[in-house]
């Protein structure tokens, strides 16, 4: 195994930066553009069905793509992957700009996604690469706190972009960023995986590292429990719009505002876990902040059964976002330490799980119209409480496998 040598000062500092950057490279292609949909749709003289189809397109490469790039990340490295992936980014954001056909541009924002996606199955590898669980658990935390600002603040700059430019220059602002983070992963990153001269790419030996990946039950223990608590996170995002400006009269400057201080307590959290867990044990933070986020969402659900309250309400919308900030960087660490010889494959599956089931809870969102305080909140404490039977079923059964042994 690799002996990891401590980084620290400036050095530790600069890797933070340009591995949230790559966690945020493929999240800003989307949050940037959603003020410019309506802009894009007379752009194009198209429907809006195919308008809303160049972000399912965009979903769909970025769920798939992590599943590519991190067992090559395995094989190759970490840097040349992560270079290609940016590289594509930005020839396909630059023709994104260029191209006057709706289809072409849907084709194009598949291929951006497919090179975004790239810089976020790398990231968390080679923080699992370069740190021990205590410190990548802190790294992790940093890099969400880092990475936690672009959804907070991209869709502002893309719409101030858009009162004074065309839609086409958020594209170009994401072709600049791109070049920036191609730079700066070119001369500012070491590889940090532990490569050997036998390691060649094989389709058979890549289907056996996932299947050595997925076979371990305390790894899908902490990916599953992790997505189904970020799953709630998403169903906010989803119904909270609806629910704060339609039931609870708020305008949408007001809603704004709220969804920054919820998404801020999110960020506290995150940086508060990454002090915590240089005294405290990773697993005991989860256990507590995962039972934490469980009480929120159903006193959350019975407020909004009985007498539906908008600050109670938001209270809770609070506690359980905030809660994350504690869940996600410790799930994730939890995780990635179990392999550290293919971090790569394992921050694929990671990735995907989380995606794929915060996209579907998303939509069903949609589907059931959850457009009340009390569906919406309902959904919540359902997904956090399946988020908590998965992570506290396998704890009991280990705490009952070892009495029975002793």
């Amino acid at each position: 195994m690799q002996k990891l040598v401590p980084i620290k000062g400036f050095k530790k500092f600069k890797l933070i930066v340009i591995l949230a950057l790559m966690s945020s490279i493929a999240p800003l292609s989307t949050d940037m553009y959603l003020p410019a949909l309506t802009h894009v749709e007379e752009s194009f003289k198209t429907s809006t069905f195919l308008t809303q189809l160049s972000l399912a397109s965009f979903f769909i490469a970025f769920s798939l793509g992590q599943l590519i790039y991190g067992p090559l990340s395995d094989i190759f490295g970490r840097k040349k992957p992560a270079l290609f992936g940016i590289l594509l980014f930005m020839i396909s954001s630059f023709a994104c700009v260029m191209v006057d056909n709706i289809f072409l541009f849907i084709l194009l924002r598949f291929f951006q996604a497919l090179g975004g996606c790239a810089g976020i199955v790398i990231a968390r590898a080679i923080v699992n690469d370069l740190f021990e669980i205590k410190e990548a658990t802190g790294i992790f935390a940093l890099m969400m706190v880092f990475s936690s600002l672009a959804p907070m603040l991209s869709p502002t700059f893309g719409g101030m972009l858009l009162n004074y430019f065309s839609w086409h220059s958020i594209f170009v602002t994401l072709f600049v960023l791109g070049i920036i983070l191609f730079l700066m992963i070119l001369f500012g990153l070491k590889e940090s995986a532990n490569l050997t001269q036998s390691q060649k790419f094989s389709f058979k030996q890549t289907l056996n590292v996932y299947g050595i990946v997925l076979k371990d039950k305390i790894f899908l223990t902490y990916i599953l429990s992790a997505a189904l608590a970020l799953s709630a996170m998403f169903a906010y995002i989803t119904g909270s719009s609806f629910v704060f400006t339609k039931i609870f009269d708020l305008s949408e400057q007001k809603f704004a505002i709220l969804f920054g201080i919820n998404a801020f307590g999110f960020v506290l959290c995150a940086n508060i876990n990454a002090k915590l867990v240089l005294k405290y044990n990773s697993e005991k933070i989860l256990s507590y902040a995962l039972f934490l986020m469980f009480i929120a969402t159903l006193i959350l659900f019975l407020s909004a059964f009985l007498n539906p309250n908008f600050y109670l309400f938001e209270v809770l919308i609070f506690i359980s976002i905030a809660s994350l900030g504690f869940i996600a960087p410790n799930t994730t660490t939890l995780a990635m330490a179990r392999f550290k010889q293919c971090s790569g494959t394992a921050s694929a599956i990671l990735g995907t799980t989380q995606f794929a089931l915060a996209g579907f809870i998303s939509f069903f969102v949609g589907i059931i119209n959850a457009n009340t305080p009390i569906v919406l909140a309902l959904l919540m404490c359902m997904c956090v409480f399946l988020a908590n039977a998965v992570y506290f079923a396998i704890k009991l059964k280990n705490f009952l496998v070892t009495k029975i042994l002793n």
